[in-house]
C-alpha cells in the first residue's frame, strides 16, 4: 500500500470529519454567544469575531485539504 493512499484514507476517515465537527461546534458557539448577547455590544462583537473566526478556519482548512493541486497546476503537472 502506498504512503499517499494512508495518508488519503487518514483524511478523509479521520481529519474532516473532525474538521466539519469543530467547524460545526464554532457556528453553534458563535450562534449561543448572538443569543445570549442580550443586546450588549460587547458580547455582540464577541459573537461576529467567532463567526469571523469559524470562516477562516473553514477557507483555510479547505486551501490546506486543496494544497497538493494548486501547487501541480501552478506548476503545469
Amino acid at each position: 500500500m502506498e504512503i499517499t493512499t494512508i495518508i488519503n484514507n487518514v483524511l478523509s476517515m479521520v481529519v474532516w470529519p473532525v474538521f466539519v465537527g469543530a467547524v460545526v461546534i464554532m457556528f453553534i458557539y458563535a450562534g449561543f454567544l448572538f443569543v445570549s448577547s442580550e443586546g450588549d455590544p460587547t458580547k455582540i462583537t464577541k459573537a461576529k469575531m467567532a463567526v469571523i473566526w469559524a470562516t477562516v478556519g473553514i477557507v483555510v482548512g479547505i486551501l490546506a485539504y486543496s494544497a497538493e493541486n494548486i501547487i501541480k497546476t501552478i506548476l503545469g503537472e
